[in-house]
């Protein structure tokens, strides 16, 4: 674990920032489906911090959760960060948004037809998620997220 970007399990209501994070290259994982009853047990069985809008649960027993209470995507990982109490240390595009997985680099010849022929022609640069398989490249929707990740960047140095 790189102790810099700590490992997460997020609740259910919080599935936007995990992907967030994610995105950012942390390790955050969303807590399973029908497994609510479980997610502090969840955190502690996987060694990960618990990260939750309930605020009834603040007071429990335990390693004290991170208790988010921004309803703003922006605003949350604001206060995420600074109840982290850590610098932010980023590493985007290094994760599968999916499935939470680190991207392996795979060449062009490997994803032939996995992806369209044009993207084959166009992109030279491909990541394969080798938990679910995805594929990803520097598309139309990459420069979106750079903006993202710059906006978070500039929020966050505020």
């Amino acid at each position: 674990m790189n102790r810099s970007r700590p490992a997460l399990l997020f609740d259910r209501m919080l599935g936007r920032l995990c992907r967030t994070m994610r995105l950012l290259g942390y390790d955050a994982e969303l807590n399973r489906e029908g497994e609510s009853g479980r997610f502090f047990l969840n955190a502690e069985t996987l060694s990960r911090v618990a990260v939750t809008r309930s605020r009834g649960l603040r007071d429990r027993p335990g390693a004290r959760p991170i208790v988010i209470e921004s309803e703003e995507i922006m605003d949350q990982i604001v206060e995420l960060f600074s109840k982290l109490g850590r610098k932010p240390d980023f590493a985007p595009f290094t994760r599968c948004l999916e499935c939470n997985e680190l991207l392996t680099k795979e060449p062009p010849e490997s994803v032939l037809g996995e992806v369209p022929s044009y993207i084959i022609k166009n992109f030279d640069e491909f990541h394969r998620c080798p938990a679910c398989r995805r594929v990803f490249w520097r598309g139309s929707h990459f420069e979106a997220m750079v903006r993202k990740i710059e906006e978070i960047e500039q929020i966050l140095s505020d």
